[in-house]
């Protein structure tokens, strides 16, 4: 049970899906490095950052809520059995991983194209840019494959492979974390800065300049693994 139970865990860091956890992973940011926009805008430290009004920020809390609503029905359509997937042999699980990678990647972009326009509709072009630069801080390399940022950073075929591969053992690596919650927490959090500075190496010196323009200003993304959003018990 204890095995299944973190297995879980990391598999929804894996999936980028913080909207299809847990209400319990929801109140303490499972997976905070790989939010969606939608879920980003509605935490508090974001909402504050962005500087937007009361009633906006209300609307996007709402909008947050349909969001984690509408993953979950999402991801549980897809009916991935994760305690299946725990009693794997590691090489075998880790190559039906990257299937389920795949998947829930294209149900979140789904997802994204459905509710980003809703978003833009809350927030000003200013305020969309910031949130952009804060999922692009909190994500690390999990969103640099995407298309939008790819392109961005103008990076290669190979490029793209190899920030895929690393991304994979790193996956793998959680998958064998052990310990309570606050001890996988803070170990993950280390994982994710080592493979990300592993893979600052991987581009140019002028790839890396873009990367720092598109962070922007510095937002603690540590605001995003413990903060609660107003309204959580």
């Amino acid at each position: 049970m204890k095995r299944t139970q973190q297995f879980l865990f990391v598999a929804v860091i894996v999936a980028t899906a913080l909207a299809a956890q847990k209400a319990s992973a929801q109140r303490f940011g499972f997976g905070s490095r790989t939010n969606s926009l939608t879920s980003l805008a509605s935490y508090d430290s974001v909402l504050k950052d962005l500087g937007v009004a009361d009633d906006v920020a209300a609307k996007l809390r709402a909008l947050g809520d349909e969001y984690r609503n509408a993953s979950q029905k999402e991801f549980t359509a897809l009916g991935i059995d994760y305690s299946a997937l725990s009693d794997l042999p590691a090489l075998e699980r880790a190559a039906e991983m990257r299937k389920v990678n795949d998947k829930t990647a294209e149900v979140n972009r789904k997802l994204a194209a459905e509710f980003t326009p809703k978003l833009s509709g809350l927030l000003s072009d200013q305020q969309m840019y910031r949130l952009k630069q804060i999922q692009l801080q909190s994500a690390g390399i999990d969103v640099w494959t995407e298309p939008e940022f790819a392109k961005e950073l103008d990076l290669t075929s190979e490029q793209r492979i190899k920030v895929t591969e690393l991304r994979n053992d790193y996956s793998r690596r959680q998958q064998l974390l052990d310990g309570d919650f606050q001890q996988r927490f803070a170990r993950i959090r280390e994982l994710n800065t080592e493979r990300d500075d592993k893979a600052l190496r991987l581009l140019s010196e002028a790839q890396q300049a873009k990367l720092t323009e598109l962070k922007g200003a510095p937002f603690d993304v540590i605001q995003l693994g413990f903060g609660r959003r107003r309204g959580n018990n």
